[in-house]
């Protein structure tokens, strides 16, 4: 996979000869995306393109390409392949639809690329596809406009609507491989690049369908060890199956086989896609839970009552909270609170302030041993009403203390997007936008922690 994430040398088969808004030209938005690589544009009814020579043929280039890029008429792709190979170019990205993904034609075709990967040693990318990112290289092979990001996160799709809009899908990512139609590379030979990537540090997979199954679930086995990998899988119900097939020509399998292979492997495995991106967050910033004790913080009681409900849902429950951690909140509360777990704070907020009564809160549940993990439920108030935002108070006491506990924030009020930006400011914390998911991502942590610690249970 080296020469499709890391070429020096690149030639654009196909390449359109307009440039400029509405023309999608790769090569131009190679060059925006600032790849410092050499480029060789191939089109045979133009002289040059950008600038550059445009060669009427790949096997008119003398230098040693790394990667062809095809995106010509499916008509002329396998002699287009042939002149790749003939060229001894070893990678090749097929942009262009028409094969397993449309009529019985292109299913020939497509069987013919892959055959022609098996025999002459090049491999294939595609077809259907946008093809690769890689922000920490500036390179990309998406004809259309991405995100450069340097985060160490590492995406595998069968569409590229998750390397144009991945923070909808799977948020930041560094590196991507759209897999479109996998005639010859899939998912077995992408989770493998990414799982010896020292820049990647957790692995997102949004799969249609997949043929590689059980030397796939082999892999993520030994890979999670050291890496998240969270997949999220549609086309489980029959009209997304049938949806998946017209789209990459992929069989969708058996979606709950897969399901339990996959959780059986340690893989985090979603059944809502739209919680990809909180996933990745979670397993990607905070700390590990050997078990599912939970200290809540709260300005409301009612909110206490609502995670109440979220942490039996996801097998959490409340931690019991030592006579210390009492004892010190008490210290800062009227004689009549009663203090208990989820703790209610509001009473301390009225005599002292909300950031000396969170503070005080916060330190005192995170040296509790009682506890393995922290939500904290606070305000999210407009500027002029900033004395009640404690976001960083709190980044400010998660500094003193090492990563070894999660602690998440819900917040309420009219000012939630700035404020749980400040929240996860400093990755120390991260925000949710419901007690739901806030509780979820938690779960997620004890499922990790078993996942790579089997012999260290509770």
């Amino acid at each position: 996979m080296q020469n499709f994430m890391e070429p020096k040398r690149v030639a654009l088969i196909g390449i359109s000869r307009k440039s400029g808004a509405g023309s999608f030209n790769l090569m131009e938005n190679m060059l925006t995306f600032g790849f410092g690589g050499e480029i060789f544009p191939v089109n045979p009814n133009a002289g040059e393109i950008l600038g550059q020579r445009a060669y009427s043929n790949v096997k008119e280039i003398k230098k040693e390409i790394d990667l062809a890029v095809i995106s010509s008429p499916r008509e002329t792709t396998l002699s287009i392949l042939k002149d790749c190979v003939a060229a001894n170019i070893k990678a090749a990205i097929v942009v262009n639809q028409g094969f397993n993904d449309a009529d019985r034609r292109g299913q020939e075709m497509q069987q013919q690329m892959t055959d022609m990967a098996r025999r002459d040693g090049i491999r294939i990318l595609g077809p259907n596809t946008l093809g690769v990112i890689n922000s920490f290289n500036n390179f990309t092979t998406s004809f259309m406009p991405v995100s450069k990001e340097r985060a160490p996160v590492g995406l595998i799709c069968q569409s590229g609507i998750h390397l144009v809009g991945p923070q909808r899908f799977s948020g930041k990512i560094g590196k991507g491989i759209d897999l479109g139609n996998a005639c010859d590379i899939g998912f077995y030979d992408a989770l493998a690049h990414f799982g010896q990537d020292p820049e990647i540090k957790i692995i997102a997979i949004h799969m249609e369908g997949m043929n590689q199954g059980k030397d796939f679930l082999s892999l993520a086995a030994r890979v999670v060890k050291d890496k998240p990998i969270v997949v999220h899988k549609s086309g489980r119900s029959k009209t997304g199956a049938r949806a998946a097939m017209s789209h990459t020509g992929s069989i969708a399998g058996n979606y709950r086989l897969l399901k339990a292979g996959l959780r059986q492997a340690g893989v985090t495995f979603l059944d809502d896609g739209g919680h990809m991106p909180y996933a990745v967050k979670t397993l990607l910033n905070l700390p590990l839970m050997p078990d599912s004790r939970i200290g809540v913080i709260t300005y409301s009681g009612g909110a206490g009552i609502m995670v109440s409900d979220g942490l039996e849902k996801h097998g959490l429950h409340l931690a019991a909270f030592s006579a210390e951690t009492i004892d010190r909140v008490a210290a800062l509360s009227p004689q009549w609170m009663p203090l208990t777990n989820p703790l209610d704070i509001w009473p301390a907020v009225m005599l002292h302030g909300a950031r000396k009564a969170y503070s005080v809160a916060l330190k005192a549940v995170l040296n509790d041993p009682n506890v393995d993990g922290v939500i904290c439920i606070a305000i999210a108030p407009l500027p002029e009403f900033s004395f009640l935002d404690v976001s960083e108070t709190l980044n400010t006491v998660m500094e003193e203390f090492p990563a070894r506990k999660p602690v998440i924030a819900w917040t309420y009020g009219p000012n939630i997007a700035e404020v749980e930006k400040r929240y996860e400011s400093r990755k120390r914390i991260m925000a949710y936008p419901t007690l739901d998911l806030a509780t979820w991502a938690l779960s997620l942590l004890i499922d990790r922690y078993k996942a790579i610690h089997p012999d260290r249970q509770p």
